[in-house]
């Protein structure tokens, strides 16, 4: 379809950029700061952990001037829930300061404050009391939490996530706090549980947020990896489609409209993994929808139909490459990859937004986008051209989107400053910033602007002219 593009980003388009608490802060065992399940992992050989990060936590002022200085519109950010509460139920003073301070500095550089309530941090006293998100106490805790937030930051803060990337929390036993060896059945009708208390929990947060800030908007973080078909095959064109409701129309149908959808539902009670469910949980969602999707999106998988014709329990993973009897991912030449093998699709990201709003009439906000890689710092420089084109490739799309009429509200690039990636440590690099640190030596931690600093200070200085 050929259209007039727009020339401009609008005025109120919000160029941001994102971290998480437990990737960036560090500070992991001062001011009482409680134990999270990440922090019980094995440590990886050679990959370091996330102790000492890139050590926002004393270092926050110096990077809210570095992302002034970028010229951000927002700043995407987690409050670490063990910082805050460090058993999941009381609250610790120490943690309230440090993000009083922390909120007002972005407030006071002219930031809309972009703040997620739960990325990935969870802590480890309310797996060992009730087993975490197994347990509908969860649900209870996840909002008593969320209302310490709204009381204590509601009156700096407009834009709210729910949780992040609930799908992939659930792909991988470790972030709940379960043991990796569970079995696949019993793993996945935990996760089919886990997953209906997750979408309860967003509801009642979403409905809490309405009456105590009714000048705020509220949404989850979903993680769409967009199925393309491998080829025009009817069969091909099917198992794409259920692909996509497997991976993530599954949950936004119960965040939306408060029900299963049909392949989702035939897909668990083929499985005999159909969650305990409440006629009042389907209510509570359906009349309390969120304002917005928020979405971090990577990459997009090429979907072909499954040969096997019985049911198989895949293995334990964000990258589920076969769903045995429905699809398989494959290769697609067409497409290049990064060096971890992931599909760079910036087409996807438009199917995306274009599919997420055809279905719920929602705006979207862009929580992550980017690239990881190995950065090399020569000469006090990092020449990451890679990444600008991966991201002016990614804001020509959602360009595109708006112009096409639909709403798009901004984009947080993933991240602002290099910081502890989830499973690669220090060697996988996504920042604007280069935080002079290694795996296993922290040298001076300096602070060291990276090329895409520049190009992406002109993107926002321009409203994104030259994409």
């Amino acid at each position: 379809m050929y259209h007039k593009r727009i020339k401009q980003f609008p005025e109120d388009f919000l160029f941001g950029a994102a971290t998480s608490a437990f990737q960036v802060e560090g500070a992991a065992d001062i001011d009482g700061r409680g134990v999270a399940v990440h922090d019980l992992q094995p440590k990886k050989e050679g990959i370091t952990d996330f102790s000492v990060a890139s050590d926002h936590y004393h270092h926050y002022k110096e990077d809210i001037a570095l992302m002034k200085e970028l010229g951000l519109k927002a700043y995407r950010l987690s409050l670490s829930w063990v910082r805050i509460m460090p058993d999941g139920k009381n609250v610790n003073p120490k943690g309230i300061e440090f993000y009083d301070r922390l909120l007002q500095e972005v407030v006071d550089n002219d930031m809309e404050p972009i703040v997620t309530i739960y990325h990935f941090e969870y802590p480890q006293a309310l797996v060992d009391a009730y087993g975490g998100w197994s347990s509908r106490e969860a649900i209870e805790d996840f909002e008593k939490f969320a209302a310490v937030l709204f009381e204590n930051f509601g009156d700096r803060v407009n834009y709210w996530l729910t949780i992040n990337e609930q799908d992939h929390l659930l792909k991988i036993p470790s972030r709940l706090g379960f043991p990796e060896e569970i079995d696949g059945k019993e793993y996945l009708k935990l996760a089919e549980q886990v997953n209906y208390n997750m979408c309860v929990a967003t509801a009642r947060v979403i409905k809490l947020c309405h009456e105590v800030l009714p000048h705020a908007q509220i949404g989850p973080v979903i993680n769409p990896m967009y199925g393309i078909p491998n080829s025009n095959k009817p069969e091909d064109v099917i198992a794409t489609m259920e692909f996509n409701e497997l991976s993530t129309f599954y949950i936004t149908e119960l965040h939306c409209r408060g029900r299963f959808s049909p392949i989702h539902w035939k897909y668990m009670e083929d499985r005999d993994v159909v969650p305990e469910i409440f006629e009042e949980d389907l209510e509570l969602m359906k009349a309390n929808k969120p304002d917005f999707l928020g979405m971090n999106y990577y990459l997009n998988q090429t979907v072909a139909a499954s040969q096997q014709d019985a049911i198989a329990y895949h293995e334990k993973s964000v990258f589920i490459v076969e769903e045995p009897g429905v699809y398989t991912v494959t290769d697609n030449p067409n497409i290049v990859q990064t060096d971890w093998g992931w599909n760079i699709c910036p087409e996807g990201m438009k199917l995306a937004i274009m599919d997420f709003y055809n279905r719920y009439q929602l705006p979207v906000l862009i929580t992550e986008n980017g690239l990881g890689a190995h950065d090399e710092l020569k000469d006090e420089q990092v020449e990451d051209d890679y990444r600008i084109e991966y991201i002016h490739n990614h804001l020509a799309q959602i360009k595109d989107c708006i112009g096409l009429g639909y709403p798009v509200i901004g984009y947080c690039a993933w991240s602002f400053i290099d910081l502890v990636s989830g499973r690669e440590g220090m060697d996988k690099r996504y920042g604007f910033i280069y935080v002079n640190r290694d795996n296993d030596d922290l040298k001076d931690m300096r602070r060291i602007k990276k090329k895409s600093f520049y190009w992406y200070q002109t993107i926002i200085e321009e409203r994104g002219e030259s994409l």
